[in-house]
C-alpha cells in the first residue's frame, strides 16, 4: 500500500528467502505471489544473526521515515534493532510493530500466523456456526491482509502528526487485536442480555440467498428473505402477492420458524428466470443488490475490469507478464497505479546501501565477502 500511494519501500529479506518466493506458480525464479505482494520495493538481504548486519541497518535509519517489523516481540531488541535505539538515531522515525498478539501481555511470545489468529478470535467459529458446516481455515489470510491495512492507516497518521510535533513515535498493531476491530458482528457476540424472541441479529449475512437460475448460472443476493421490508421486496420480485398473507411467513418470526420453506420457494423461482441479467433486473427493480457468482478470473475479463484497470500486467523479469490486481484507489491529482518491477533478493544492496546511506563500496564489498550481506538472482527453479 504504501508503495502504491509514493513512498519509496525497502525490502529487508533473509538470507533464506522470503517463505512466499517458493510458491506456485513460478516464472524467472518469482512466484506469482511474491510478485503480487511485492512489486515496487526495493530489497536488501542481511543476515541479521551477525552484529555487522544490524550495523548496516543502524547506519541506514538516519535516512528512513518508517520502519516497519513484524518480528515476535524482543527479537529486534536482541538483534541490537531495538526502537529506543533506532530512535536515538532518528527522532523523526516511526516505527511500526507488527505481531500476533502484541507487544505486551501474556500471549506475546506465541508464534502467530494468519490462520491461527483467525482461529484464536472468533472468526473462523464463527464462519463454520453460521454455514452450518464443519469448522474449516479460510483460504484467505485475513489476519495478514487486515493487519497490513490497519497498519498502513496508522503509519499515515503518524506521519502526519510528525509533521505537527516534528517528533517520530512507537506504533503496536496486532494480528489478533486487528481482526476483533474488523468483525463488524462482534457486537452480537458479546451481547449478553435479552433480544426479542424471533430477531434477525446483526443482519445474519450467512443466510443471504444463492440461487441458481435457469441457464445454471448463480447470484447472491444481499438481503436477508425473512426480514422486515425485505421480505416484501423478494415477494414482489417473484410476483407472488399471496405469500403476504401465508401464516407461515406473516412476521419475522414465523418466517424464521419456515426459513427451509421460503428458501425453497425462493430456488425454485429463480429456476424459472432465464439468466443472470434477468434476475437481476427483477430484483434490482425491488430493491435488491444482485451479485453474480464469479471466479477472479471472471470478473478479471469483464468490462468493469477493463474500464476500471483493475487488473494490470506487471513484467515477469523475463520477456513477458504476470496479471495481479491495480491499487484501487483513483486519485484526482495523483497516479496511484501499482508500478515498478519486483526484485531479486538483495538485487539492490549496492543501491540502497551506497547511494542512500552513503556506505563506501569497498565496505559494500567486504559485507558481501563475510556474508553479511547476500543476494541471488534468478535460477534454474
Amino acid at each position: 500500500m504504501l508503495s502504491d500511494l509514493g513512498a519509496e519501500v525497502i525490502k529487508v529479506e533473509p538470507p533464506e528467502g522470503d517463505l512466499t518466493r517458493f510458491a506456485q506458480p513460478r516464472v524467472n525464479s518469482l512466484s506469482s505471489y511474491f510478485i503480487q505482494q511485492n512489486i515496487g520495493k526495493q530489497n536488501i538481504s542481511l543476515d541479521l544473526s551477525k552484529p555487522e548486519a544490524s550495523a548496516l541497518i543502524m547506519r541506514l535509519i538516519p535516512f528512513c521515515d518508517v520502519v516497519v517489523e513484524n518480528f515476535r516481540p524482543g527479537v529486534m531488541s536482541r538483534l541490537g534493532l531495538s526502537t529506543e535505539r533506532m530512535m536515538e538515531a532518528n527522532s523523526r522515525l516511526i516505527v511500526a510493530s507488527i505481531s500476533g498478539y502484541g507487544a505486551t501481555g501474556p500471549w506475546q511470545s506465541r508464534r502467530a500466523y494468519a490462520p491461527v489468529v483467525n482461529a484464536e478470535t472468533g472468526i473462523t467459529k464463527h464462519q463454520g456456526d453460521a454455514q452450518r458446516r464443519a469448522h474449516a481455515n479460510d483460504p484467505h489470510s485475513h489476519g495478514d491482509v487486515y493487519t497490513a491495512l490497519e497498519a498502513s492507516a496508522a503509519i499515515l497518521a503518524a506521519l502526519y502528526q510528525r509533521e505537527h510535533t516534528g517528533v517520530g513515535q512507537y506504533i503496536d498493531i496486532s494480528m489478533a487485536e486487528t481482526m476483533l476491530y474488523v468483525n463488524e458482528h462482534a457486537h452480537n457476540q458479546l451481547w449478553d442480555k435479552p433480544v426479542p424472541p424471533g430477531s434477525i441479529r446483526s443482519f445474519q449475512p450467512a443466510d443471504y440467498p444463492v440461487l441458481t437460475v435457469a441457464d445454471g448460472s448463480q447470484v447472491v443476493v444481499s438481503g436477508h428473505p425473512a426480514e422486515r421490508g425485505t421480505f416484501d421486496y423478494f415477494v414482489a420480485a417473484m410476483e407472488q402477492p399471496h405469500l403476504l398473507n401465508d401464516p407461515r411467513f406473516t412476521d419475522i418470526p414465523e418466517r424464521l420458524e419456515n426459513f427451509a420453506a421460503l428458501m425453497d420457494l425462493l430456488r425454485a423461482w429463480a429456476l424459472t428466470v432465464p439468466d443472470t441479467d434477468e434476475i437481476e433486473r427483477r430484483l434490482a427493480k425491488n430493491q435488491l443488490a444482485v451479485g453474480r457468482l464469479r471466479s477472479v478470473a471472471e470478473v478479471a475479463a469483464t468490462d468493469w475490469a477493463a474500464e476500471r484497470n483493475a487488473i494490470i500486467d506487471v513484467s515477469d523479469r523475463g520477456n513477458s507478464t504476470v496479471r495481479i490486481p491495480n491499487s484501487p484507489w483513483h486519485f484526482s491529482g495523483s497516479d496511484t497505479t501499482t508500478q515498478g518491477i519486483v526484485k531479486y533478493r538483495g538485487e539492490d544492496n549496492h543501491h540502497v546501501f551506497h547511494d542512500i546511506a552513503g556506505i563506501d563500496m569497498a565496505e559494500i564489498t567486504r559485507c558481501e565477502l563475510t556474508g553479511v550481506l547476500l543476494s541471488r538472482g534468478p535460477s534454474a527453479r
